[in-house]
């Protein structure tokens, strides 16, 4: 049995300690139960860094026990020769690629154990499945397999090279906290890490509802951009009442403008009319009349001053003019009325078209 706890979470550094080799004997003998010749206590730093598709780990500690020293000798004693627990120091590397990563990716493996070189790699056959392959003592893979050569009756050493094969079958955890130590692209295995596996085990029941939030995430997308294409269609809507708007006041601006003219205009041809200058007071009239057009006292100042000229055609013209602008400018009603009886005179007209 293995366990282990995770201690401490400092960015992209973790540190865990935990028991390994936990181990129980059934034997004909009196050495029953727990073996605590064998048992491990360890404590692992370990760090990541991504780099693209690829993944880095670096695992450093200290162990005791077997993690230390792990003798395959044939000979009973030697393995029992040495029950004192000592501390050691190891360090290993995890290599994680983009091969295969459909099913969780490629690792290679590679360990100092403090005796000597161990490598490995981890091929994940499916989601639920990983074989895994090593090389223990690679530093005397030269030596591999002497105990066949008869001629020097070596036997086989504890710091020999040795091949393992493994294989892994993730199941659920059905209890217990999730604890999200790692990226999930960054699934550690061995007996320096941990792994929910059952994030593998039911991803073929979440498929469907991972493609449900998918759906669900483009219509939202889908919303988005309508939204955007019809915010800027309002933006758009609002520059050309903006436009608008200016243009209004540009309008009024230059109207107000043009009627102030026509207003000093109109002024100084009533100074003219009081003092008989009938024809300076119609050539400011003229232009009171163009700067402002919808003038109706204009016309009616222009059709007094040609009467004053003895035009009676032009001033009945500009005083139906005025009426025409102004329905309800009463004083030409009169003037038309008096000049059409010929009893119009001067004195009506002074007071009728006088003042501003």
């Amino acid at each position: 049995f293995h366990f282990q706890k995770n201690m401490l979470v400092y960015a992209n550094v973790y540190l865990d300690v935990g028991i390994h080799d936990l181990l129980f004997r059934q034997s004909s003998d009196s050495n029953n139960g727990l073996v605590t010749e064998d048992i491990s206590l360890f404590a692992v730093l370990s760090s990541y860094k991504i780099i693209n598709d690829y993944t880095i780990s670096t695992h450093c500690g200290l162990g005791t026990g077997k993690i230390i020293q792990d003798s395959h000798s044939e000979s009973d004693e030697g393995s029992q020769s040495d029950s004192k627990q000592k501390i050691g120091a190891f360090i290993g590397f995890q290599f994680k690629t983009p091969l295969l990563q459909k099913n969780g990716g490629v690792d290679l493996l590679t360990e100092f154990d403090g005796m000597g070189l161990n490598i490995g790699i981890y091929i994940p056959i499916s989601k639920l499945y990983q074989v895994n392959l090593g090389i223990t003592h690679f530093e005397n893979l030269g030596d591999f397999a002497r105990e066949d050569d008869l001629t020097t009756g070596e036997k086989l050493e504890g710091d020999d090279s040795a091949l393992s094969f493994g294989l892994t079958m993730s199941l659920p955890r059905l209890y217990g906290k999730n604890e999200a130590r790692y990226p999930s692209d960054y699934i550690n295995r061995g007996i320096y890490s941990k792994t929910d596996s059952s994030i593998l085990f039911y991803n073929p029941i979440c498929t469907e509802v991972v493609e449900t939030l998918r759906d669900s995430i483009r219509v939202g997308n889908n919303m988005i951009e309508n939204l955007d294409a019809h915010n800027i269609m309002l933006l758009h809507q609002e520059a050309i009442l903006v436009d608008s708007t200016r243009k209004s006041l540009l309008r009024e601006e230059v109207g107000q403008s043009k009627q102030n003219k026509a207003m000093r205009h109109l002024s100084r041809s009533l100074r003219f009319f009081y003092d008989e200058h009938y024809r300076d007071a119609l050539s400011e009239i003229n232009i009171a009349i163009k700067e402002n057009p919808g003038l109706a006292i204009a016309y009616g100042r222009r059709g007094s001053i040609y009467y004053k000229l003895g035009d009676i055609r032009r001033a009945t013209i500009n005083w139906n003019a005025a009426l025409q602008l102004d329905p309800e400018f009463t004083e030409i009603y009169d003037i038309l009325k008096a000049s059409d009886e010929n009893r119009l005179n001067p004195v009506e007209i002074s007071k009728n078209f006088g003042g501003n």
